[in-house]
């Protein structure tokens, strides 16, 4: 784990699972103490009072999820590093975790040696993923790979489609865009259903999203 002395943060709503990890990493070499938080508001307490290193973080928690919790926490406290500790390897949810600030993402099912390994590699500023979920990212980007050397090419947007997807992006409604723009609401609606079907999206996810990969809105 190396020389320096490491702080952690366990937060998970089950107390059984809470403690038994917490023996297992107060075993690891390095790690000089554990503290424990049921929820994201309670980890948010505690590390004002503990100042941990790293967080191991429940991607699955009650009133805020661990990756919401993990931007909010990382927005306040920057210097901290977090694992994604999760029995779910949904490509949505570890890319939703590394787009919050998540340095790893661990199985639950995986071995204690896996758990040492990803706090020492975050620990050292890399990042890890368990076995399972770096196959669930490479056949993501195979997939994603073959469907772009397949796709035809798009035609290019428009100055006021590039405005008007990031309207969309913001979460403004159709009535918010007609004042904007200063047209009525049916020509915003017949805009956004045009632009829809340029850019191949069916949902306002979907054009968010599409708007986030084209840089014309962030995160």
């Amino acid at each position: 784990m190396g020389a320096n002395s490491v702080g952690i943060l366990l937060v998970d709503d089950h107390a059984i699972l809470r403690s038994g990890l917490r023996l297992m990493l107060e075993r690891l070499p390095g790690v000089n103490a554990v503290n424990e938080a049921g929820s994201c508001r309670a980890a948010l307490d505690q590390i004002a009072v503990a100042a941990p290193d790293l967080l191991i973080m429940d991607a699955h928690l009650p009133e805020m999820d661990g990756i919401e919790g993990t931007r909010r926490i990382l927005a306040q406290h920057p210097g901290l590093k977090v694992i994604i500790l999760s029995g779910d390897s949904s490509i949505s949810l570890i890319l939703d975790a590394l787009r919050a600030g998540a340095l790893a993402y661990v199985i639950k099912e995986n071995s204690p040696e896996e758990m040492a390994r990803s706090i020492q590699l975050v620990m050292a500023g890399k990042a890890y993923f368990s076995p399972e979920v770096a196959a669930v990212i490479a056949r993501h980007c195979r997939e994603n790979s073959l469907a772009l050397a397949g796709a035809p090419a798009k035609p290019p947007l428009s100055e006021h489609e590039k405005r008007l997807l990031q309207f969309v992006a913001q979460g403004k409604r159709n009535k918010e865009i007609a004042v904007i723009l200063n047209v009525t609401t049916k020509s915003v609606e017949a805009y956004r259903s045009r632009l829809m079907r340029k850019v191949g999206c069916g949902t306002p996810a979907e054009l968010t999203r599409f708007a986030i990969r084209e840089g014309l809105a962030k995160l």
